[in-house]
């Protein structure tokens, strides 16, 4: 008659090694007789120690995942019934199924390391790039004749007054481009191009041969200014770009009554401001292309951290369902936030798989899927709910709108939080 421990452990340590089992029955860990494959001391099982290098793959991918047939039965579930796995597991029956924090930490790595290798942080945050418009001379005196049709038509005296300045400067460029290239040539110009030659006008004071009057110049000279002190980086009305060092911001400071000083907290992220600008030269394109690339690094920690909070809001709508802990709500929150890894690691795949077929009908069947899948990601969480916590479907319906909107709230902080963490941490 086989010892009790020794069926308690063959049912709950399943044959995965294709290891030799050795003859001795002494196990090698504690030196127990054996019974069989496995040590009902310690649980260790009766294998040659040598391993080949596979073996130790196998080892890895058991070891993560439990490829047994818990993790794929586990996603089964976990996809087709919303809210199954996480009343089995607060029903007690856990055995079957893979544990929800090792499916968390698994199926959260493997979606960003697939995401990250499909798609690089740059490629995902890439600012949209549009081609600065060149225009030649001729076009610019066509584009001045409209501004002035415009002008003799508008009665309003506000927008009246922008067309007079809009047409004063676009005369101004005019007359520079003349001045500096001729009445026939036919290079173009970019914006940036004649903002240049207006502000190199201003400085050499050179408007004034073009025949305009020197309110012009001021008020083209205050256009570009405020252009000049706009292009850099602005958060909660700061403006680095007024500062030539993080002294000059201090000894500013320190001319000011105390009354209008900055705070601590605004005084610490303006001097950082100050130093990234400046460590990027003013470069406020690659600043803001190395803010979105810290940034969405930062994604696997802001749904980290967000998870315990969802949690809490399922506590607070259920308090009176006493047989739910807020263990048990974690607990859901893991398999939901799961179920998202997976159904977007889908779309992910199959929009990677069109791309690279480029094929017109299989765009087509992918765009579908993914509409479908994007459908059954709104109403998971609800049929999850209705799956776990077994309520009526009105009620249900009102707890999962006002689920969603407080983690709306919650995650919008926690964003802003971790985009402040980003700023602060560029280097």
């Amino acid at each position: 008659m086989e010892p009790l421990e020794f069926t308690y452990f063959s049912q709950n340590f399943p044959l995965v090694s294709h290891l030799k089992e050795r003859k001795e029955k002494i196990c090698l860990n504690c030196q127990s007789a054996l019974y069989g494959r496995y040590c009902h001391v310690c649980g260790q099982e009766n294998l040659e120690p040598k391993e080949t290098v596979w073996h130790l793959v196998q080892h890895f991918f058991n070891d993560i995942t439990h490829f047994d047939g818990k993790f794929f039965s586990s996603v089964k579930y976990l996809v087709r019934k919303p809210g199954f796995l996480s009343r089995e597991y607060m029903l007690g029956r856990r055995a079957s199924y893979l544990n929800p924090i090792r499916m968390y930490v698994f199926t959260s790595a493997i979606f960003f390391i697939i995401f990250f290798s499909l798609q690089s942080p740059e490629k995902v945050m890439k600012f949209n790039e549009t081609p600065e418009v060149k225009k030649n001379l001729p076009t610019l005196i066509k584009d001045r004749a409209v501004v002035e049709k415009e002008m003799k038509e508008e009665t309003d005296k506000e927008d009246k007054q922008d067309l007079i300045r809009n047409l004063q400067k676009r005369d101004a460029e005019i007359a520079m481009i003349k001045k500096e290239y001729g009445d026939t040539t036919t290079r173009s110009f970019s914006k940036s191009d004649r903002a240049l030659l207006l502000a190199e006008a201003i400085t050499n004071d050179s408007l004034g041969q073009t025949g305009l009057a020197p309110l012009v110049r001021d008020n083209i000279k205050k256009s570009i200014e405020a252009d000049k002190n706009n292009q850099g980086t602005n958060f909660f009305d700061i403006h680095p770009g007024r500062y030539g060092s993080v002294e000059q911001y201090d000894s500013l400071q320190k001319t000011l009554p105390d009354s209008l000083r900055d705070g601590w907290f605004r005084r610490a992220f303006s001097e950082r401001l100050i130093e990234v600008e400046l460590g990027y030269h003013r470069d406020k394109k690659s600043w803001q292309q190395h803010l979105a690339e810290n940034f969405l690094h930062s994604f696997p920690k802001i749904l980290f951290w967000s998870l315990p909070f969802f949690a809490l809001i399922l506590n607070m709508l259920y308090f009176r369902r006493k047989q739910y802990f807020y263990v048990d709500h974690g607990i859901f929150t893991i398999h939901v936030y799961c179920a998202n890894f997976i159904l977007i690691l889908i779309m992910v795949l199959l929009s990677k798989l069109a791309n690279w077929l480029q094929w017109g009908w299989l765009e087509a069947i992918v765009g579908i899927l993914i509409f479908l899948i994007c459908l059954y990601m709104l109403i998971y969480l609800y049929k999850a709910m209705r799956g776990f916590y077994q309520q009526r479907r009105a009620k249900t319906f009102l707890k999962y709108c006002i689920a969603c909107f407080l983690a709306f709230i919650v995650n919008l902080i926690i964003m802003l939080i971790f985009l402040l963490i980003s700023v602060i941490s560029i280097h």
